[in-house]
């Protein structure tokens, strides 16, 4: 969902709380496995390779998502002569589709963010834990960084219920019965982890599994929202599942990779469509 009016009015210092939660949430979750001697230190060498390789993935598809240029203002469609661009959406009077807040046209599928102030290539939403708008710039790197996100918790989860937390129990239930029980004891946390991780990885797992659904549909959560119950709505932008898909991601050998796919250039001028021009 697109949480842009509700952040248009909000103090800037209120817009950075949540993406410093989830920034200190992601640090506690991996300095509490990674630093604590009942946890990355009893798991085989194999596992935690993996296991950083993951969060590797995960930190770069952050930060791809987090630097990305977003804005249309900024997109080569706008340096297209009206007669180069292959413009699909039209106003209902048949007018070209132009933002009077940002005076500049509004290529297909680009909607204005009134929390950037901007308008959005391909927007999907604006993501409040991250105070980042989504869009055709970083809209794969988003959903890269909830896999991987989903990836990492649920893998640590996975060790440390394996390796640690049976004995971790045991000795919580040592320290209770004795009154010794402490939030801040190595097996105390590595406990809480464990089920923060689960907790984590399974909500963003739903998270990632709807964002897939909606690439391999080739809608943007705004279009979802806007069009779903629309009678007779029909996606011009859809090229089937593998195709969508393609469009997205790119290639199966990069489709994991925080990499742009090599046909970004051509979907930063036009997107694929079934019809040449439908109004709004």
């Amino acid at each position: 969902m697109c949480w842009c009016g509700c952040l248009k009015g909000m103090p800037k210092v209120m817009r950075l709380f949540l993406p410093c939660a989830i920034g200190l949430l992601i640090l506690w979750l991996y300095t509490c496995f990674v630093f604590n001697p009942r946890g990355l230190a009893r798991v085989p060498l194999l596992h935690a390779l993996v296991y950083q390789l993951c969060v590797l993935l995960l930190g770069a598809s952050l930060g791809r998502t987090m630097t990305a240029p977003v804005f249309a203002r900024e997109s080569p469609l706008l340096q297209q002569s009206d007669t180069a661009l292959g413009v699909v959406e039209l106003k209902y009077n048949g007018e070209k589709r132009f933002c009077r807040k940002c005076d500049l046209p509004k290529p297909d599928r680009t909607h204005h963010c009134s929390s950037c102030n901007a308008c959005i290539a391909k927007m999907d939403h604006h993501c409040v834990f991250l105070n980042k708008c989504i869009g055709l710039e970083n809209y794969k790197f988003f959903v890269l960084f909830l896999f991987w996100s989903a990836v990492s918790c649920l893998l640590e989860a996975s060790l440390l219920y394996t390796y640690s937390v049976p004995s971790a129990l045991d000795e919580l239930s040592s320290d209770f019965l004795l009154g010794q029980l402490t939030l801040t004891s190595a097996h105390c946390q590595i406990v809480l982890v464990g089920f923060v991780s689960v907790c984590v990885g399974i909500a963003l797992t739903c998270f990632g599994l709807m964002h897939l659904y909606l690439a391999a549909s080739n809608m943007t959560t705004l279009e979802y929202c806007e069009k779903r119950d629309e009678v007779g709505y029909v996606n011009y932008y859809y090229v089937g599942v593998l195709g969508n898909l393609r469009q997205v991601f790119g290639p199966l050998h990069i489709a994991l990779l925080p990499l742009h796919p090599p046909h970004m250039a051509a979907l930063r001028l036009a997107f694929p469509s079934t019809k040449l021009q439908k109004t709004d």
